[in-house]
């Protein structure tokens, strides 16, 4: 094989690994402090975020519920802050979803 050609060659698989390298996503990790995400701009309350807890707390009682399963299914969402929803720490995240008492239950 000619220098030029073994060059050509090569120059094409260095841009083709380049490319195929570029179009893999980013891989950036989401920080949670409860049901808040940090950001450089402070603590934001965020459903991705409040998923995570709420599967934490579900499994700190024995559920093997994950976030993945909490975030892709409402009804899960719903099923565990109905069951759990009176603890403390679900108080933010399933606050559109547990009953406060007041006027008809």
């Amino acid at each position: 094989m000619n220098r030029t050609l073994q060059a050509g060659l090569t120059g094409f698989a260095t841009v083709a690994l380049l490319s195929v390298a570029s179009l893999q996503p980013a891989t950036a990790r989401i920080l949670c402090d409860g049901e808040f995400q940090i950001t450089k701009y402070g603590p934001i309350a965020t459903p991705y975020c409040g998923d995570q807890l709420i599967a934490r707390v579900a499994n700190s009682f024995g559920w093997r519920d994950s976030a993945a399963q909490v975030g892709s299914n409402p009804l899960a969402k719903v099923y565990i802050c109905r069951t759990l929803g009176t603890d403390w720490r679900l108080q933010g995240p399933c606050a559109g979803y547990v009953s406060r008492g007041g006027h008809g239950g």
